[in-house]
Formats: C-alpha cells, structure tokens, sequence
C-alpha cells in the first residue's frame, strides 16, 4: 500500500469566496520499496485518498477539481466519483489522441465537466476545448498587458476562465479587473502589508482581547469580564454554546456559566476564533486558514507528546495576523506579552514551535518536501491534516 499525502488549493471566485478545492497528491513508495511515478499513480492516489477520506471532509459543499490522465480518459470503466461534485481537470501534458478525445466525449455525456490546464501554451489541447467547461490560464510570467491580451483571446473560446499560480495581491486585483471567473493560487496564504497606515479599533480590540486571552497570568474572571464588555462577541458564544456543535441538553445563560462549562482552555479558543471571525472585510477562507493553522499545530503537539500543546495553538493561529491585520508580523506581536520561545518560533522558526508551523506552512501549499514534525509517521501528519481542516469546518459552520 503506498503512502498518500492529500493536499488541497482553493479555488476562489472573483469576490474571494471559495469555489471549489484541487486536490493534489504525491505518493512515496509502494511495499516492495519500489517508488511510484508517473501521472497514472498520481491520478490513482487521488481517486483512492478522495473516496477513503471521503468527499465531504476533504472540500466540505464545494466543488473538488481533479487532474486525470490519459489512462483515464482512455479507460472506459465507469469513474467512482460524483459528477456533480467534482471537475475534472485535463493536464496540459497530455497526448491528444482520438482515444483522448473520444473519453473526453464520454465523460461529459455521463455530466462530467472537464477544465483545460494552461490552455493557450498548449495548442494541441484545442480538440478538446469545446468540450470544456472552465479554460486555464497560467498568469505567473505574464505581465498586466499580457494577461489582459490572453484573457481577450480566451473570452472569444470559452466564457469561464480560472487564472492559475497567482501568488501575490496585486496579480489578483489584476484579474479581477480584466474579468477572469476564477482564481488559483496562494496570494491569500501570504500577507498583503499595508505601510503607514495605523490599525483601526476594530482591529486594535481583537488584538488586546488576543492578547488577555493568551496570557497565561490572566486569571479567568478578567477573561469573562474582557468578553462580557463585548456584547456582540458575548452573543454569540452564548449562541455557540447552545448550538448543536455541543449537543448539550444544559441551556447556557452567561458568559460565566460558559466559562464553567467550557474550561478556561476552550473558552480562550473559541472566544479567538469569533473575535478573528468578526474581523471586518477579510475573505471566510484566510479565516479558515487561521483555524487550521493553530488546530493542526496543537494536534502535532499532542501526537508527538510535546507540552504545553496550548502554546503550539497560540502560534498556529498567531503565524496568520499578518494575513489578517496587513501589517508585519513582528509589528503585530511585538506589543503581545507572549514567551520568547513563541516569538522566536514565530518570527523565526525556532524549536519544536517553529518546527510545528513550518509543517503546517508545507501541508497548506503541498510541499511534500517538508511536511514532516518530530518522529511522526506520513500517516499521522495526513491525519492531522484532515482534522484540522474538519475541526476549521465545523468552527466556521458554528460560529
């Protein structure tokens, strides 16, 4: 049985909802010891890891792009997957063969929808265009005029068009001002600094109520007393609290009794994980991003027995204020009372804490390279993946 690693890409509309998820995967070695290349091994990885996982916990209601091959098209068995969940993604690097294009044709007439990667690079894709439903484009080399010259040419071949490998902001403002449908890349993974600029109030009160609940020497009564100030904040625990996320049959009616029930712990995470919700103009998915940074952080702690797993939370979650606040990271972190092991793991990387986000960094962008922690086997990180990004999920879905 081969190892298998899952990542996933989101895939945004031009407002920066998440459309859907492309699910990459890279294997190691078979048992036998014998390694497994080629698209074909690629493409039976994915399918596997899609149905064992499991559809819904890999790209929640979205959309899920997979890469085919030929081996695919070619095979005329029935794929086990759900045609209205997923698309199909054609690789640039494929042969276009009658026997291509005739299993491009009957994966559409079974409500399959194809997407053509990087499509005017690769002219010998054209047989299949008009059976695509979403035209790639490949923007990382190309300039604003460029773009703007591919997107005009494209328009006239296919109305929906996904901008692939954009990795900054401004490429994405670019983007969306020339009328591209959707956008790929990981430019909300990195932080869009902001200079001279001061940090409003809203932002200014997320980063003292951060702040209170992350000191280990705040006692509870000033953590209660700190969210009880905050009436929009204090409504929705207590709605949290009595949602279903919790089935409890207990009716919670205080900020006080949810500290009793919860435990200063819990509270501490929840209450950051609203208070970052809330935040004002920020895309649902670098909130995501936050979510499963500090839980996959804590579940590496916890596999690997290292302690406090709190402390590796606080640094998860805290690697992303930049993407949330667009200021540095150091600006942000410098007026936080937090332990100089967690800012030299933050600014720096350093220890069982830096270590613990630099594999996290690597699962969210797929560097297989460097998804590594401690003693922990492939089939653990994979794990804790899945359940950091389900534990985000299920935040996201009750808050």
């Amino acid at each position: 049985m081969a190892e298998i690693f899952v990542g996933r890409q989101p895939i945004y509309t031009r407002d920066l909802d998440v459309y859907a998820y492309e699910l990459m995967s890279h294997s190691t070695k078979d048992e036998s010891g014998e390694s497994i290349e080629g698209d074909m091994a690629t493409s039976q990885v994915i399918i596997n890891a899609f149905m064992e996982i499991g559809i819904d916990k890999l790209v929640g209601k979205n959309i899920a792009f997979i890469t085919l091959t030929e081996h695919f098209l070619k095979s005329d068995y029935e794929l086990p997957l759900p045609a209205d969940r997923v698309i199909l993604k054609i690789p640039s690097y494929i042969n276009v063969t009658d026997d291509v294009i005739e299993g491009a044709k009957r994966l559409t007439t079974a409500g399959f929808k194809l997407a053509l990667d990087n499509y005017l690079q690769h002219p010998s894709l054209q047989p299949l265009a008009s059976m695509a439903s979403v035209i790639d484009i490949n923007i990382e080399n190309l300039s604003a005029a460029e773009i703007r010259a591919h997107l005009k040419i494209l328009k006239k071949l296919h109305p929906v068009i996904l901008a692939d490998h954009v990795k900054d902001h401004d490429a994405y403002d670019i983007c969306r001002e020339v009328g591209v449908d959707y956008i790929q890349g990981y430019f909300l993974n990195r932080p869009r600094i902001i200079s001279g600029e001061t940090l409003d109030s809203n932002q200014m009160s997320i980063i003292n109520l951060l702040s209170i609940l992350h000191n280990s020497e705040t006692d509870t009564d000033t953590v209660v007393d700190t969210i009880s100030k905050d009436v929009a904040l204090s409504y929705k625990i207590l709605q949290l609290m009595n949602s279903a996320f919790f089935s409890r049959s207990t009716k919670i009616d205080s900020i006080q009794h949810a500290t009793v029930m919860l435990g200063r712990k819990q509270l501490c995470t929840w209450a950051s994980m609203m208070a970052l919700s809330g935040m004002d103009n920020k895309p649902r998915e670098q909130v995501r991003i936050s979510m499963v940074r500090a839980r996959s952080c804590e579940l590496l702690a916890n596999k690997a027995n290292l302690k406090p797993a709190d402390s590796f939370f606080t640094v998860g979650m805290f690697s992303s204020l930049d993407l949330l606040m667009d200021k540095s990271l150091e600006e942000l972190i410098s007026p936080l009372p937090l332990a100089d092991n967690v800012i030299a793991a933050l600014l720096n990387r350093e220890g069982d804490l830096g270590e613990a986000i630099n594999c996290t960094l690597a699962q969210e962008e797929g560097d297989w390279m460097n998804i590594r922690f401690a003693d922990l086997s492939p089939e653990d990180l994979s794990d804790i993946n899945i359940e950091a990004i389900n534990w985000a999920e299920d935040v996201l879905n009750s808050i």
